[in-house]
């Protein structure tokens, strides 16, 4: 029977460095774990509608609206309007229509505590938008400048010092850390990341000082830290990090780059964060 890819591919890695089985399954799951997802464009189920209750908006816009109660009932024909820049609740979404609840100024909320009674309702008003309106005049509301991140990083080429080369070495992994958002309007945010990854290094005359003749692609475990930009769904960082190869390899102590840091540009993409949000 012919063996996959896979096998012949795991017996080589296990041969020849100490950590080859750690390795492979590492690049497994670095393979899974970039390994993008389709899905249809059809309208939301019932339960992801829920998902989207009790959830922060803000205008972009100018939005008309109508003062209603808590189950959408109109309470009054005149139109008000809501003003850029106001923040609410959203509340309950019965067909086209929205249920909204603007909410306290901070300093208000300090000065009169929160209840249902009678003479504090004026801090309760219910008011009624469109579907359409909330979809087009509103985005959600950043109520979280600093979250946990969890993503995939890849980083194509390297640029190494003493001596100055720039190589092809690129380096697949996992990256965590800490993402800040700067604004509710714009959508960018700034990550500081901890990453490890598995790196394909060249080993040839330059890189191993003579001892080697012919040229060798091996296996690195990388460790690594880096900046990341995020725009939309674009991220782009900087990162850099330490190349470790297997110490069984023969040319592990040749290696003219051992224990030196790299700098690289990487490209990624968000796993999960921690106010709830997945690409």
């Amino acid at each position: 029977m012919a063996k996959s890819w896979c096998d012949l591919e795991s017996k080589n890695i296990s041969k020849n460095l100490p950590y080859g089985r750690f390795l492979h399954f590492l690049i497994v799951f670095l393979l899974l774990s970039t390994k993008p997802t389709y899905s249809q464009n059809t309208s939301p189920s019932p339960d992801q509608t829920s998902r989207i209750l009790y959830k922060k908006y803000e205008f972009i816009l100018e939005c008309p609206m109508y003062r209603c109660d808590v189950e959408g009932n109109k309470l009054d024909p005149e139109r008000l309007t809501a003003q850029i820049g106001s923040k609410f609740l959203l509340i309950e979404v019965k067909k086209d229509t929205c249920i909204i609840r603007f909410l306290i100024n901070s300093k208000k909320a300090k000065k009169k505590r929160l209840d249902f009674s009678d003479d504090d309702i004026e801090y309760y008003k219910y008011f009624r938008i469109t579907k359409a309106q909330l979809d087009y005049k509103a985005i959600p509301s950043n109520t979280q400048k600093l979250a946990f991140t969890l993503g995939s990083v890849i980083t194509p080429l390297k640029l190494r010092f003493s001596p100055f080369d720039f190589s092809k070495d690129f380096t697949i992994g996992s990256t965590f850390g800490v993402k800040y958002t700067k604004s509710d309007f714009a959508p960018v945010s700034f990550s500081g990341l901890l990453g490890i990854g598995v790196s394909s290094i060249t080993l040839d005359s330059f890189s191993t000082a003579g001892k080697t003749k012919s040229k060798q692609e091996t296996l690195a475990f990388t460790p690594s830290l880096g900046f990341m930009l995020e725009f939309g769904n674009a991220q782009i960082g900087v990162f850099t990090g330490i190349d470790m190869l297997s110490s069984t390899n023969p040319l592990f102590d040749n290696y003219i780059y051992k224990n030196k840091p790299w700098i690289s540009i990487g490209f990624g993409y968000s796993i999960f964060t921690g106010n709830g949000g997945k690409r």
